[in-house]
């Protein structure tokens, strides 16, 4: 602040000076260099437009075959992916269906394994409530009291009461029979179980043994069975290609038997021999069928040709009717030309007349025109067309 107060106060010229000169900011200098560019667009416009040799009709050829190239470069390019797309779009295609040809695979594959399980495992006897539905239960069920010891009757069934059996004593001498064969056969139980644990054990060593050779054998088998389904496959396929072969050849002899049956119909049918009487309707008597029509008959031809003459006479008696009316119409047509004519000449003498009149009317206004600008010429209109005039044009391209 005081260094400018110092400036000031000691010299007041240089500060008059400083504020005489235009302050340049930067929006001063960004619309000069806008106008010197308007100005440098300006110049190579009218040397394109002015150069008689490069201009055609105003157009930039350079700027059209840049465009055209442009243009030709973008269709290549639309053309390229195009093709890439429909390459693409066919792969897709592709894998689709090979995708959903491995599914339909799989699909009956499980179907199949899906019915072997259930032709196996899910059949209607191995079925908790089979006996239930089982069609022969009639036949295999017992009757209701087979004897006094019948085991399947109970408290509530009112068959056997206490002290009423006809086997009492002999059922106590079973009893204890059944006790004493219950001891003797827990001792032999007992017996047999060692002689049986014994003997599982040599028979799990001789069964380990076994499995082993019977999941060998029936490795063999398996492939075995394997070749005879393909050989069985491969026979079963000629076989069909054979009786499709025979069939064809059969189907093709029967379509020929019709085909010569049919032409053999059509030749002895009533529409090749033109049978007049098929053509008759068994509903109507006056109605014929169209499609079987063949002709009229001899009576029915000579009423159409009395028909046909007397429709003659009619039309010659019209024609005559129509003749005299068109002559009638003639002279009246040749009256009204005639009065038109008449008319036509009046109306141009008058227009030839008006004309005259109008001629006369324009010759005076021309000598009263005349005399108006010879009069403006010399009196008002002094000034004369300078060559600076001419030369203002055709300065700028706009």
């Amino acid at each position: 602040m005081y260094i400018l107060y110092k400036i000031v106060y000691s010299n007041p010229e240089s500060i008059e000076n400083m504020l005489k000169l235009p302050i340049t900011t930067k929006d001063d200098i960004i619309e000069s260099a806008k106008l010197q560019r308007r100005a440098q667009y300006e110049e190579q416009r009218k040397s394109r437009i002015f150069n008689a040799k490069q201009r055609l009709f105003g157009l930039d050829l350079d700027s059209l075959e840049r465009q055209i190239a442009e243009k030709n470069k973008q269709r290549q390019v639309e053309a390229e992916c195009e093709r890439r797309y429909e390459d693409q779009t066919q792969c897709q295609q592709l894998a689709v269906y090979a995708k959903s040809l491995e599914m339909d695979k799989r699909k009956r594959v499980a179907e199949a394994d899906l019915n072997y399980y259930r032709c196996q495992f899910q059949r209607k006897d191995q079925r908790r409530e089979y006996d239930l539905n089982d069609p022969n239960w009639i036949k295999k069920a017992l009757p209701t009291r087979v004897a006094d010891d019948d085991t399947r009757l109970g408290i509530s069934s009112a068959q056997v009461f206490s002290g009423e059996d006809l086997g009492r004593n002999e059922r106590h001498l079973r009893q204890r029979a059944q006790q004493r064969a219950w001891l003797d056969q827990q001792v032999q139980e007992r017996k047999r179980a060692e002689e049986a644990r014994i003997k599982a054990d040599l028979v799990m060593e001789e069964s380990m043994a076994s499995r082993d050779k019977r999941l060998e054998d029936m490795a063999n088998a398996e492939r075995k069975i394997r070749n005879q389904m393909t050989a069985a496959i491969y026979d079963f396929n000629t076989q069909l290609a054979k009786s499709k072969r025979f069939d064809r050849a059969r189907e093709k002899k029967e379509n020929n038997e019709d085909d010569m049956a049919e032409i053999y119909n059509m030749l002895t049918s009533d529409m090749l021999t033109e049978n007049p009487d098929v053509a008759q309707s068994r509903t109507n008597p006056n109605k014929k069928i169209a499609f079987m029509y063949r002709g009229m008959s001899e009576d029915e031809l000579a009423k159409f040709r009395e028909e046909q003459l007397q429709q003659k006479i009619t039309n010659k008696k019209k024609q005559t009717e129509k003749q005299l009316m068109d002559k009638q119409w003639e002279q009246y047509a040749l009256n009204m030309d005639r009065e038109l004519m008449l008319k036509q000449l009046e109306l141009e003498r008058k227009q030839k007349q008006l004309l005259d009149d109008h001629i006369r009317y324009n010759a005076r206004l021309a000598v009263e025109q005349k005399m108006q600008n010879e009069i403006a010429n010399k009196e008002m209109n002094r000034n004369v067309v300078s060559k600076e005039f001419y030369d203002q044009f055709n300065k700028t391209s706009r």
